[in-house]
């Protein structure tokens, strides 16, 4: 065990390690992680950055001056450590160099939810040891598993695929700000290949269809009773040819002759390994926005190209303008009254703000393609600005009392804060 341990820390012995591309929107966070005494979960999809990211924690303890001996990182998906609870690890790195029980030292769990009842020995732990813990997983369904032994000790962050600021520093050199054409192919590029790392830095149609089935094998099929776990990649397929339209699980389940109950609860499925997300109706009634169909949208692009091809770049991205807004929580929700939509709405009943993805190269308010903001102006006077996310086209307009912004889809990705406040 001593050589599994030495070859998972190199730290221990002064040796460098791998760390990647900096993921510096999360480095930036370490100090306030240390201030704090919680446990730091992070959740994601398999393969989305989680351990590169836990290295990166730990190359920057190293260079806060902070002992390697000290941090200790385990892979507990490794089959050497199958069966061995989380104390035992921690006591047989405290014989090993004689740490005494004051000793502050930094643990890193990786695949957290291999270990069993995982949070009950994290909160004895906690409860007992003078400890700064970080841990992963890759399904929200270990969170939700918890049962509630954790709650108060832990602070839960969900890793995202790559950002856009981020996909263009790991295809790098970042262009000029003067050099806008090169965010419009580099965006393109995005909406297309995603933001899984490995994927990123080296484009593949094997690598990503043998991601899918790894994340459905292992995060699905493993942990739920799926019966028929060959519908999964069907759903999904279906799902993806409808991505940002109202979705009827009625006829989701006549198309894959399914029971409505066991689409509804593979979509949950779904959702709990990072592939989908959901997007509920904007509404002022809560039974109307709870009731109300939704709309789903893939984490990653890349997933979507993989299951409906390389085409379809205008639904891509007004998924990716979902994305941005989940990644920096901005609550928002659709808007649809007959065959009338808005495709996102943030802010209050009192002062809402529309967005609409239109990817288009020209832009004339009067097209009936923006018919759904009109209408949701006559519904909400109180809406004063709108933003509208284009191709290439960037201009401001006024018609009446409506002040509506439009900026490319590379622009908003960018800069959301920027493009947001301006806009608010």
């Amino acid at each position: 065990m001593e050589t599994i341990y030495y070859t998972l820390n190199p730290w221990w012995e002064g040796e460098s390690f791998e760390t990647g591309i900096d993921r510096e929107s999360w480095l930036e966070k370490v100090p306030s992680y240390l201030q704090r005494k919680q446990v730091e979960v992070f959740v994601g999809s398999r393969r989305v950055g989680k351990t590169t990211i836990l290295k990166q924690f730990i190359k920057a303890l190293l260079r806060k001056g902070i002992p390697g001996k000290d941090i200790f990182y385990l892979a507990l998906d490794h089959p050497a450590l199958a069966g061995i609870s989380l104390s035992d690890h921690l006591k047989s790195m405290r014989k090993q160099f004689m740490h005494g029980r004051e000793k502050m030292l930094y643990l890193f769990f990786d695949e957290i939810q291999e270990i069993p009842d995982w949070e009950a020995h994290l909160k004895a732990l906690y409860d007992n040891e003078r400890l700064k813990i970080f841990c992963t997983g890759s399904a929200s369904a270990l969170i939700a598993k918890q049962g509630g032994k954790l709650t108060g000790r832990q602070i839960i962050s969900v890793v995202y695929p790559l950002s856009f600021q981020e996909f263009i520093r790991f295809r790098g050199p970042v262009p000029k700000l003067s050099e806008d054409y090169k965010f419009e192919k580099l965006v393109e590029e995005y909406l297309s290949i995603g933001g899984y790392p490995e994927q990123v830095l080296k484009p593949s149609t094997e690598y990503m269809s043998n991601l899918l089935d790894d994340i459905l094998a292992r995060d699905l099929i493993r942990l739920y009773p799926i019966k028929k776990a060959y519908v999964l990649k069907d759903l999904l397929r279906l799902i993806s040819s409808t991505t940002g339209s109202r979705t009827s699980f009625n006829k989701m389940a006549k198309v894959l002759g399914l029971s409505l109950d066991t689409v509804k609860e593979y979509i949950g499925y779904l959702e709990a390994a990072f592939l989908i997300m959901p997007l509920e109706k904007w509404a002022t009634s809560y039974s109307e926005k709870v009731y109300s169909q939704k709309k789903f949208y893939f984490w990653d692009m890349g997933v979507k190209t993989l299951l409906t091809g390389p085409d379809d770049q205008g639904n891509k991205a007004e998924n990716a303008v979902y994305t941005e807004l989940k990644r920096n929580n901005i609550a928002c929700g659709y808007y649809a009254e007959s065959e009338l939509e808005v495709d996102f709405v943030t802010g209050s009943v009192k002062k809402p703000a529309p967005i609409e993805v239109k990817y288009v190269t020209s832009f004339d308010w009067k097209d009936k393609r923006f018919s759904g903001i009109r209408l949701f102006q006559r519904r909400y006077p109180s809406t004063r600005k709108v933003l509208i996310v284009s191709k290439n086209v960037e201009t401001h307009v006024t018609a009446d009392t409506l002040s509506i912004s439009v900026t490319p889809l590379w622009k908003f990705l960018s800069n959301l804060n920027s493009v947001m406040r301006s806009d608010t």
